[in-house]
């Protein structure tokens, strides 16, 4: 063991003094009820693991070249004609997204704790699509958790929303960092909407919120425990994506475009 391995090792007064202040305040907010409380969370959050690790295949057993080849029959010029038919006043500027609110073209796709979907990355001045694509985001989201329920994953599972509405001058200077990016995108119609497939979020059962402690647990330790095991578990959940999307885009409902480089599903909402 070197010198720097040794100063780790070594518990500062400080800290003893910490865990001797934590141990008195345990005992006074009642301490078994605390560590019951805690051991259940651990237990429930290892149940749901072990369901999606056992249930669900991984991604390179599920996606078969077959598959994934399904999710490139409809290119780029399939969804401008589906913006051209469904979509919106192609939208310029942030200005524009204000009008389309105000005569009900475009709406909020603001995300509840009972939505199947969160943002990430995405500016809340850009999160809205047009109804019909609102609806298929949540259909498509919904559809997700329903296809984890029949696989015996009975908890609520929320999917990465990367990209909603862009106007004409974000995806301009988007191309200006990204060249994959395209001059002409359906997302400026209001009907597209990416998702992030790298990144997903589980829903763990609080705990019994017997004291502030218990509190804490449920604010930050589920919170941040979710969005760890979503990171671990998501060669699996990515798997479950996929079955939904490629269910949708074969029953007409969307198209969809998978990307490997910004590692992400472009989907773009069929239908008024």
């Amino acid at each position: 063991m070197n010198k720097s391995e040794k100063r780790y090792c070594i518990l500062p007064v400080a800290g003893a003094a910490i865990i001797i202040l934590i141990f008195i305040i345990m005992i006074n907010y009642g301490g078994k009820r605390i560590i019951d409380d805690v051991s259940s969370f651990v237990k429930n959050a290892g149940t749901i693991e072990r369901k999606i690790i056992l249930n669900v295949p991984m991604y390179e057993d599920y996606a078969t070249s077959a598959r994934e080849a399904e999710l490139r029959r409809y290119l780029l010029r399939y969804h401008l004609e589906a913006a051209r038919k469904y979509g919106v006043k192609g939208v310029q500027d942030l200005a524009d997204i204000k009008d389309l609110c105000k005569d009900g073209s475009l709406v909020s796709i603001e995300a509840s704790e009972s939505d199947n979907y969160y943002f990430y990355n995405v500016r809340k001045n850009l999160r809205f699509l047009s109804p019909a694509a609102a609806t298929g985001l949540r259909k498509l989201t919904n559809r997700f958790q329903e296809n984890l329920t029949s696989r015996g994953v009975n908890a609520q599972v929320k999917i990465a929303i990367s990209s909603a509405v862009r106007p004409v001058s974000y995806q301009k200077k988007l191309r200006g960092r990204n060249p994959n990016a395209s001059v002409k995108s359906s997302h400026s119609f209001g009907i597209s909407f990416d998702i992030f497939f790298d990144d997903f979020y589980v829903v763990l059962p609080e705990s019994g919120s017997y004291n502030w402690i218990s509190e804490e647990i449920n604010k930050k330790v589920r919170r941040r425990l979710g969005f760890l095991m979503g990171d671990a578990l998501r060669r699996q959940l990515r798997s479950v994506l996929m079955e939904t999307i490629i269910q949708m885009q074969d029953t007409g409902e969307i198209y969809a475009i998978l990307e490997r480089k910004q590692h992400c599903y472009h989907v773009t909402v069929l239908g008024h």
